[in-house]
């Protein structure tokens, strides 16, 4: 079908003059997202393999072969729900065309409706309805966005967003496995594993600002108290599993 376009992305670009303002600033969510599990499930799986295996190169190894089906399996994972997610939106879309195709009546009191609820008068409401429907693009974006709650910018590319999740989890594995490449230490590896694991998350809480446009300090110290939660939960919950079995 043919894509929707909105004024709403220009807008927000336009008035706020930055990128991020536009609907497309949500795909924070999905980095942060990844980034989170590529540290969670790394740090979980260097803690509990470490415990089996003694040899540094054996847990490199294995923690490369952990962080290659994260990987995958967070592409395929994303790239099914947008797409489910995307066919939602576009039948949703189609439908509505339909209906003003088949009902015009119906659609154009759902247009009066909706301007009596912002407070317009008759008159307004006519007005409003006259300038809408000379064009069947326009009303169609109107009911889209006013009726159903849909922007054109809430519809992702599946592939885009897959693509953006996997180099996401591999930046948030990155200091989890690293120290493993130049600490010759294991132990000591996985102490400088957690370091560099802590000191990301806060740099990451800061560069979120960016877009949040919250304090830096005050972002940097809650990604880092969160994310450290998760990992260290994951860590011990990695070693007690490791060492019960073991």
């Amino acid at each position: 079908m043919e894509k929707i376009r909105s004024p709403l992305e220009k807008r927000l670009k336009e008035w706020h003059g930055e990128e991020w303002h536009t609907t497309k600033g949500r795909i924070i969510r999905d980095i942060v997202y990844a980034i989170d599990t590529g540290l969670v499930t790394t740090v979980s799986f260097l803690a509990g393999i470490s415990v089996s295996i003694l040899e540094k190169n054996k847990v490199i190894l294995a923690g490369l072969i952990e962080i290659v089906s994260g990987t995958l399996a967070i592409f395929f994972g994303s790239y099914i729900s947008t797409k489910a997610q995307k066919h939602f939106f576009e039948n949703q879309i189609e439908r509505e065309k339909k209906e003003i195709d088949e009902n015009p009546e119906k659609e154009t009191q759902e247009i009066r409706e909706i301007f009596s609820e912002l407070g317009f008068s008759k008159e307004e409401q006519e007005i409003a309805v006259k300038r809408i429907t000379q064009d069947k693009d326009r009303w169609l974006r109107f009911m889209v966005q006013e009726e159903i709650g849909i922007s054109p910018g809430m519809i992702d590319n599946p592939f885009e967003i897959g693509v953006i999740s996997a180099i996401s989890f591999i930046v948030g594995a990155l200091p989890a496995i690293f120290p493993l490449f130049v600490v010759k230490n294991l132990n000591e590896a996985l102490v400088y594993s957690a370091c560099s694991v802590l000191l990301f998350l806060f740099v990451l809480g800061v560069i979120k600002t960016k877009i949040t446009k919250i304090h830096w300090l005050i972002s940097g110290l809650e990604t880092l108290f969160i994310g450290a939660l998760s990992c260290g939960a994951g860590f011990f919950l990695g070693r007690f599993a490791s060492g019960y079995f073991h």
